[in-house]
């Protein structure tokens, strides 16, 4: 798993928001209790994954850990990562200690069941979403979203429900506009936990210094020849990462 990292931290990298306004998308539902015990988690899992939070984050990217399922026993190894690197959603993780642990950390979201969307009261989802606004989102920090996925079932009046009480409800005194995010970009270094270095460069399926070794002779321009050699290798890299191996 430590030799597949940069190349996972790369390809997250390649798709990333240029901007680094959008978070990157990290899909987490076959990896919490019980589909791997704690020894999995801490010494592969955790091993793998947290040096690549720590380079993206390097890098300036936020990643958005889609916590599908419960990873309450977990909370505390998230707690290690840099402030303000990931933003957390909940799903079946306790609320009340997920925000305990992570929430003068991280950005929250999620938390409402999404079957009550589907087959509670438009009552029942306000009664909701003011317990969670209650407990997490009286100090910011928090995004008001379903669990997980709001299915093709969930009844309008139901979602309506959720966001108009949000709207109202969920109002501060002060916005946020005025506050200054420090943490945003900056570069975080950690020696200990960093990236090995691969025998090929993440990114390329064979280096143009390869490739160049056999051709015998080139007319024309090199340089063009090594950059189109070098963008075509790269989207090949990104096709058996992203489609083959992804899915």
């Amino acid at each position: 798993c430590e030799a597949l990292a940069p190349h996972l931290a790369e390809v997250a990298r390649m798709t990333a928001d240029p901007e680094k306004k959008v978070p990157i998308g990290f899909w987490m539902h076959r990896t919490s209790i019980p589909f791997i015990s704690m020894n999995h988690f801490k010494n592969i899992h955790w091993r793998t994954l947290k040096p690549i939070i720590e380079e993206l984050w390097s890098h300036g990217h936020q990643v958005l850990f889609y916590a599908e399922g419960d990873w309450t026993p977990h909370l505390d190894s998230f707690a290690e990562l840099p402030e303000g690197s990931i933003v957390f959603h909940i799903d079946r993780s306790d609320v009340s200690e997920t925000h305990g642990k992570l929430g003068r950390r991280f950005c929250l979201s999620g938390g409402l069941p999404n079957w009550l969307l589907t087959i509670g009261t438009p009552d029942e989802v306000r009664r909701y979403c003011k317990k969670i606004i209650d407990t997490v989102a009286s100090d910011g920090g928090y995004i008001m979203d379903a669990s997980a996925i709001i299915q093709n079932d969930a009844q309008v009046e139901n979602v309506k429900a959720m966001t108009d009480f949000t709207r109202n409800y969920g109002k501060y005194e002060r916005g946020s506009g005025g506050l200054e995010h420090s943490s945003r970009g900056k570069a975080f270094s950690n020696p200990e936990a960093t990236l090995k270095k691969p025998r090929v460069k993440p990114g390329s399926c064979i280096p143009w210094d390869e490739k160049r070794r056999e051709i015998a002779e080139i007319s024309g321009d090199e340089g063009l020849l090594k950059r189109v050699w070098e963008e075509v290798d790269s989207l090949g890299y990104l096709f058996i990462w992203q489609v083959l191996l992804s899915f």
